[in-house]
């Protein structure tokens, strides 16, 4: 007797994956100080003699409101920029901080920011947060604005200038990031 071999069938073919590409996330860019906030917006927001003073270390921002998770949050910052302008030999100035922040990081300060009083507004992509008070050599006010992973802070003496200040960066991160949906 011959042995005989049965023939066994061949397993189906693997599915092939895709050919789309998984996206990949663009790193987000933030663009220099003066692109963040034009002079001429900053002059006409702030005072008409206002220039731009330079660009400080974004850990060591120092908001007029000295929450712990903000102050935490700040001094975590890898992907940022801290930009400071102002009239020259005066004590009139105001600062921007523009930065990446993670969901988790996020949530610590909207909620530090809740439980302080600033009031809070969303708006399509952005929520935005303000506060103003009386401090002990003028009004003190900040503006926070969150969308995707960007977070935005500005500290003057005024809402006024805080949101425009803030509304400025927000509109140069759109330019810069284009793909983020900011």
């Amino acid at each position: 007797a011959v042995p005989t071999t049965s023939a066994t069938p061949d397993p189906a073919p693997a599915e092939t994956e895709s050919a789309i590409p998984t996206p990949v996330a663009e790193p987000l860019s933030i663009p220099g100080c003066e692109t963040l906030l034009p002079i001429a917006t900053a002059q006409a927001a702030f005072a008409a003699s206002t220039a731009f003073l330079g660009e400080n270390v974004p850990t060591e921002y120092y908001p007029w409101y000295q929450l712990p998770p903000v102050l935490t949050a700040i001094s975590g910052v890898t992907v940022a920029r801290s930009c400071w302008w102002g009239v020259p030999d005066s004590d009139g100035s105001f600062s921007l901080l523009v930065a990446e922040i993670d969901p988790v990081t996020r949530t610590s300060v909207q909620a530090a920011l809740t439980a302080e009083g600033f009031t809070s507004v969303a708006m399509g992509t952005v929520t935005a947060f303000e506060a103003e008070r009386e401090g002990d050599f003028s009004l003190e006010a900040e503006t926070h604005l969150f969308t995707g992973d960007v977070w935005i802070l500005c500290d003057d003496g005024s809402l006024s200038v805080s949101g425009t200040v803030a509304g400025s960066a927000l509109d140069a991160m759109r330019t810069a990031n284009p793909s983020l949906g900011l």
